[in-house]
């Protein structure tokens, strides 16, 4: 017979094998996301989830492995029938998660993203965040309007991040060294947790753990250490700043943080996680400081927020737009009309 903590096992194996499947799927919510940060806050839920990705990043790509689902399925089909008669399947909790997950992914119409050699494109478009299981063991988180390419071969892995922000947890293997390239930048990282972002303005490197080597076009290599962040803007120097790394990192759970932020950074910032951007039409408050903490996404908290703080009016247009002004200015406006 299997007893009680087996059940429990069982099932958090399966809602694990669930959530692997879930966040291979685009679009992945906020709502999404913040359901799983809660669900996997709780260490068994971490570990069952990390045994699963675990499991399938050695099972490979299912894309081309029609046997496999087969397998897959008739195992299910025993499963339904041995509960009749009281036996508990499978024998080995590893299979349960596989099982799930196959079928999950096939039911769904979900595509698992496998690297092998080649070029493999992932992107989110603006809202979007998605997690990437690459078959090293490794896993790249992407944020809003983000795209990389991949590369694995036999010597090294390589990774291009032509926009957006990445988070990457890279698995060990000395042997083949993984890199990251934007804009000229490569970030060289053996077994670490590192963010880069690559936009208009420049390429930002944060290190969490671990430790990286990143080398700017045409100047000389510099090591980070954790807490440290490597920021370069066009031909100057790169510039070594100190960070606090769950405040960079915290759109990894929906958060936007600023602190002490100027407000036209982050108008900026905000405006990459919607459509309906933001416009500030009040220069003199461009330098204002600004700090505060907000969910990625939520235009009308951070207007409001803006409002209160600084002297200025949101004025919403019928297409959604909204644009921040003087309220001196509108104010003086109104009363000469």
């Amino acid at each position: 017979m299997t007893g009680p903590d087996q059940h429990d096992e069982n099932a958090v194996e399966a809602q694990a094998a669930q959530w692997f499947a879930r966040l291979k799927s685009l679009p992945v919510s906020r709502e999404t996301l913040q359901a799983f940060f809660e669900w996997q806050r709780d260490e068994t839920h971490a570990e069952a989830f990390a045994a699963v990705e675990r499991l399938w990043s050695r099972a490979g790509d299912l894309g081309d492995r029609p046997a496999i689902a087969a397998v897959t399925h008739a195992a299910l089909a025993r499963k339904a029938r041995r509960r009749w008669l009281g036996l508990a399947w499978p024998p080995h909790p590893a299979l349960a998660a596989l099982a799930v997950v196959v079928l999950v992914l096939l039911g769904i119409g979900a595509t698992y993203w496998a690297m092998r050699p080649g070029a493999n494109d992932y992107a989110t478009a603006i809202g979007q965040r998605s997690v990437v299981a690459l078959a090293d063991g490794s896993q790249v988180t992407l944020d809003t309007d983000t795209r990389i390419v991949t590369r694995f071969d036999t010597d090294e892995r390589r990774v291009v991040l032509t926009h957006g922000q990445a988070y990457f947890t890279v698995a060990h293997d000395t042997a083949r060294p993984f890199r990251v390239e934007a804009d000229g930048t490569e970030v060289l990282a053996t077994g670490t947790q590192f963010a880069v972002r690559r936009d208009g303005v420049g390429v930002d490197v944060t290190l969490v753990e671990g430790s990286v080597r990143v080398t700017p076009r045409a100047t000389s290599p510099t090591t980070l250490r954790p807490g440290q962040r490597l920021v370069l803007r066009g031909d100057t120097a790169a510039v070594v700043q100190g960070v606090d790394t769950k405040a960079a990192t915290a759109w990894r759970q929906g958060r936007i943080v600023l602190d002490g932020w100027t407000l036209a950074r982050a108008v900026a910032e905000v405006n990459r996680y919607t459509r309906r951007p933001v416009r500030l039409e009040a220069d003199r408050f461009a330098e204002a400081r600004f700090s505060g903490t907000f969910d990625v996404g939520d235009i009308d908290s951070f207007v409001a927020a803006t409002t209160a703080l600084l002297p200025l009016t949101a004025v919403r247009g019928a297409n959604g737009s909204i644009r921040l002004v003087d309220r001196a200015t509108r104010e003086k406006s109104s009363q000469s009309t």
